[in-house]
């Protein structure tokens, strides 16, 4: 038994100390949940009568015995701790000043670096190996640290997991690294700017410097135009590709010359890209440069006598579909293409028939207990209807559907029943419909062609729909852009 020691339950009144250069040099970088581990060891480690073993340290700290142990192994690679054994778990802490052993001493050397790499990784704990690596990138392969830790960094951004594991993360990275070393891309600066490059402008740029003859890597300068020639002028890389093709006009085939040709082919016609450019905005709502093809599809449309404005009025129709595509636009185009309608005015006026004869067959159906926006066919059956029957014939054939299971058929089939008979006005077909109902009753068979007893379920408060509501392609060029149809 000691001469003295403190009484059972005096580590509660005492005061641990910690120091300065700990407070300074290791606290900013540790992990919070590590940083309580460590707290507690050290006041454990003063007061040895305490006898705590891991799982006591856990409860303590309300922690599992895993996370634990993960943050005395970072202790132990921050040169705090040394672990004396396994079974069960033991650690001695170190002096914050020298502490580092022999063994460690190149760990403590990128203290900084470490730490700042293990920060990366707020979830999961790195273990000597990874480490290890990230200092081989350094010392084997020539990087700096700002590079390595901007590298592992994008690797982390590139990843799908919200908190991926370092150990197949550095593996993955380790490839590309030795990549961008044989690039000299070993500095910060010279690494965020092979960063920048795609896989398809890389690539692109391989191919095109290979069918140019030139028998090395590209250039930044290289990369910088094929990165234009994709990213901002749109083509693609089998448009670059097709375009080397010209560069054998030249005595020595070069990228500056490919450059020269796809501009040209980029620039095309000034005031049918600003045409299109408008029609793209419609159609997308963002500021969309047209790509050589759309170019070239929309001068075909404009050769086919479309008027820039009904190219422009067809994109609204499809931005309001939320059909957002060139196809699409493309679709709307062909349809129009069918009726005929390539001018503005014709356009316009086949808006306007469209949006009356909407609004006819929505009174038809609300009549006859259909709620439903309009659908093309149902604009089908409205036209044959009108063909045959007058509009106050057709309202009366509404009334005598409602709750029929497919009211538009049946009126159809009405429709064409009175039209057979002579019928033109409404009591030519009440006294018609009656007449079959009165048969149908006589003879019973139920419903008649005729008619038969509406559904009293179905007698509710229709909602009104507005032209708002429907999924339509055709809208009021007016309406949308004002006097003159541009915008203003």
């Amino acid at each position: 038994m000691a001469f003295c020691g403190f009484a059972k339950g005096a580590a509660m009144y005492d005061s641990t100390p910690i120091e300065n250069m700990f407070l300074t040099e290791f606290l900013p970088a540790a992990p919070e949940q590590f940083l309580k581990v460590y707290l507690y060891a050290r006041m454990l480690a003063l007061h040895p009568e305490l006898d705590a073993a891991l799982a006591d340290l856990a409860s303590a700290l309300r922690m599992d015995e895993d996370a634990v142990l993960d943050a005395m192994a970072y202790w132990e690679q921050q040169g705090l701790a040394r672990r004396l054994s396994d079974r069960p778990p033991a650690y001695e802490l170190l002096p914050v000043q020298g502490g580092a052993s022999g063994m460690d001493r190149a760990y403590y050397e990128y203290r900084d670096f470490n730490a700042d790499l293990q920060a990366l990784f707020p979830e999961n704990l790195l273990h000597p190996a990874e480490f290890s690596r990230a200092v081989d990138w350094i010392n084997v392969m020539g990087f700096s640290q700002d590079a390595v830790l901007l590298a592992v960094r994008h690797e982390i951004g590139q990843s799908r997991s919200k908190s991926p594991r370092p150990g197949p993360l550095f593996k993955r990275l380790d490839r590309k690294m030795l990549a961008w070393a044989d690039r000299g891309a070993k500095t910060r600066a010279a690494l965020e700017r092979e960063l920048s490059y795609s896989d398809a402008v890389r690539d692109t740029a391989a191919r095109v410097v290979s069918r140019l003859g030139m028998k090395r890597p590209p250039s930044d300068d290289e990369l910088a135009a094929v990165r234009r020639w994709l990213e901002e002028w749109r083509f693609t890389p089998e448009a670059v590709l097709d375009a080397c093709a010209e560069t054998t006009k030249a005595r020595t085939p070069t990228v500056a010359y490919l450059d020269a040709v796809l501009k040209s082919r980029h620039s095309g016609d000034a005031d049918l890209r600003e045409e299109l450019v408008a029609a793209l905005k419609e159609l997308d709502g963002g500021a969309t440069q047209p790509t050589p093809d759309e170019l070239a599809k929309y001068a075909r449309f404009r050769q086919l006598g479309f008027e820039a404005d009904t190219v422009r009025l067809a994109a609204v129709q499809c931005h309001r579909k939320r059909k957002t595509r060139f196809e699409d636009l493309e679709w709307m185009l062909e349809e129009w293409q069918k009726l005929g309608l390539y001018t503005r005015q014709a356009a316009e006026a086949y808006v306007r028939d469209m949006g009356l004869r909407r609004e006819r067959m929505r009174a038809v159906m609300k009549r006859c207990g259909l709620e439903r926006a309009t659908r093309m066919d149902d604009l089908d059956y409205l036209e044959a209807w009108r063909a045959k029957l007058p509009d106050a014939v057709i309202d009366y054939a509404a009334d005598c559907a409602r709750g029929m299971h497919r009211p538009l058929l049946y009126m159809d089939r009405l429709i064409a029943e009175w039209a057979g008979e002579g019928v033109r006005t409404v009591e030519d077909a009440r006294i018609r419909h009656e007449a079959h109902v009165a048969a149908a009753k006589a003879s019973g068979g139920g419903k008649a062609s005729g008619g038969g007893k509406a559904n009293p379920a179905l007698d509710y408060a229709q909602r009104d729909y507005s032209a708002q509501d429907e999924d339509s392609f055709f809208i009021d060029l007016e309406k949308e852009y004002g006097d003159g149809g541009d915008g203003a």
